[in-house]
């Protein structure tokens, strides 16, 4: 970064855009570019696709004069990011592809497993359904390969959304527990949250309201302790409203626990950044070239 690019702390993406649009006067087409892409990541960030989307492609137009080889790879990705939160799935694949070709020419690992998680998403939503998991598969062989639990558990997740989506319980149930296992290993509590809640779905789904209530308590005590109050609560009401479906001493032993919880939540709670389970890709992130 130069000396002239100070954008720390800065959350006001058309800021950040009028610097970038300053260094291009100034012929800093590299300055600018990198500026674009943090003014599309600030637009990300608050779910503002069509905006990030354009920034990042002025960002890879610029990368692209200069021929910044680095720049134009994550450029790329960034670009294919932006467009699979829009649903535009095709567009996407395309621009993954391209990314992973130049991830693979440059030897950056990290990048292209994300290209290939990427292309995963993009076939799911192009209702390619055996392709997008052979994806994944290469994905969290290279996750595995980088020593990205993180990553590994991510695909886990959308393995398991995905098994969700054609109904297949037992599939899904099978990837929501290889996640929840690698995010307790990682004492990631809004991941074992997520996992549980999941599960919690599942089991009410296939009629094991008992099972049900103990995965949707444990998510709530893991909301609870990550500071996501506001599943915390929604969770615990869908635990709560199954005590009369659950055999008595299950019933005995998890009222304890839910009005603890409750106790334990605070009175109002405000919208929350913590919320995974919106739709949109939680797991899956932006670059900064």
């Amino acid at each position: 970064m130069t000396e002239e690019i100070n954008v720390i702390g800065e959350t006001d993406p058309t800021e950040v855009m009028e610097q970038a649009d300053e260094l291009l006067r100034a012929d800093n087409k590299a300055g600018a570019a990198r500026l674009f892409n943090t003014a599309g990541n600030i637009y990300m960030s608050v779910a503002e696709y069509k905006q990030a989307l354009a920034n990042f492609e002025r960002a890879l137009a610029l990368y692209r004069e200069i021929d910044d080889k680095s720049g134009i790879s994550d450029s790329t990705y960034n670009v294919a990011l932006a467009m699979l939160n829009l649903q535009r799935w095709e567009e996407a694949a395309t621009y993954c592809t391209e990314a992973l070709k130049m991830f693979r020419a440059l030897s950056n690992k990290a990048g292209e497993a994300d290209a290939l998680y990427g292309l995963a998403l993009a076939k799911l939503g192009m209702d390619e359904f055996e392709e997008a998991l052979e994806y994944f598969k290469k994905a969290r062989r290279a996750y595995t390969a980088l020593g990205n639990k993180q990553g590994v558990a991510g695909t886990h997740m959308e393995v398991g959304s995905a098994y969700a989506d054609r109904e297949d319980w037992e599939s899904a149930a099978a990837s929501f527990k290889k996640a929840l296992k690698i995010y307790r290993e990682l004492d990631d509590k809004a991941g074992i949250a997520d996992a549980l809640s999941l599960l919690g779905d599942v089991a009410e789904i296939v009629d094991r309201q008992k099972q049900s209530a103990e995965y949707f308590v444990e998510a709530a005590q893991h909301y609870l302790e990550a500071g996501i109050y506001g599943i915390a609560r929604e969770v615990v009401e869908r635990a709560e409203q199954k005590m009369w479906d659950i055999p008595k001493a299950t019933r005995r032993r998890l009222r304890k626990v839910i009005d603890d919880i409750i106790d334990a939540l605070p009175e109002e709670v405000a919208d929350e950044s913590g919320d995974t389970d919106d739709g949109e890709l939680g797991d899956f992130e932006f670059i900064e070239p």
